[in-house]
């Protein structure tokens, strides 16, 4: 069973032993201010109430072990297989505004960031070293101007002129510091270079920080998800 769903039903059998044990605890009061006189029933109240207290023990300590079971067992397989491929890997630019390197979208320091000049469909690229089978791409967004992103396309190839199948597609546009997330289709994301280009007739592309998820060598994760 899916922890989230082992969770769900403890849980719910926690709040019933409780609604239940709640209300053998009214029905008790109201034998001991005399209004029940039926010994019998009043034993079997009892009863109820000292089983229901039992349950709800068990069930208490059946969820603690599930919550200290899932807190040992760290982060799913399928994270552990990722890993960030890009991280001070060679990039380059379509062009350069002033003295912003297309070093800085890849150097981990998110208060920096790369900048084009303004021109058609502005581009960057990181080259991974290697080939890889990419999971997702996170995107940093520059802290001011943010709406310029917008129409960005992000495509995966061999080299730098054959990256040209599609990984994932963002409309836009987008905010000022924002995080992104985007993941890629799951039967072109596979090369070593990957590209994110601005499809703008004429503008600026400047971004702080991108990171390029994918699986590690021979690590095999439990469960594949691709979204576009």
């Amino acid at each position: 069973m899916e922890f989230g769903k082992m969770l769900y039903c403890a849980t719910g059998l926690i709040l019933g032993c409780i609604v239940l044990s709640s209300a053998c605890k009214l029905s008790i009061s109201d034998y001991k201010g005399k209004l029940v006189t039926n010994q019998m029933l009043a034993n079997r109240i009892l009863r109820i109430e000292t089983t229901m207290k039992d349950k709800l023990k068990r069930h208490v300590d059946m969820l603690k072990t599930i919550m200290e079971k899932s807190s040992n067992e760290g982060p799913l397989p399928h994270d552990m297989c990722l890993e960030d491929v890009a991280f001070k890997k060679m990039s380059g630019q379509s062009s350069r505004f002033y003295h912003f390197h297309p070093r800085l979208g890849n150097d981990g320091d998110i208060t920096s960031f790369f900048h084009t000049s303004l021109q058609r469909n502005p581009y960057w690229w990181v080259d991974l070293g290697s080939f890889y089978k990419i999971h997702h791409v996170e995107i940093w967004n520059r802290g001011s101007s943010g709406h310029r992103l917008r129409a960005l396309t992000i495509t995966v190839g061999p080299t730098l002129q054959k990256a040209r199948s599609t990984c994932a597609y963002f409309n836009g546009p987008a905010r000022n510091g924002q995080h992104l997330v985007i993941k890629c289709s799951k039967k072109t994301a596979k090369g070593r270079v990957v590209k994110l280009t601005q499809r703008t007739y004429k503008g600026y592309m400047h971004l702080a920080e991108v990171k390029v998820f994918a699986y590690k060598k021979n690590c095999v994760p439990k469960e594949e998800t691709f979204m576009l």
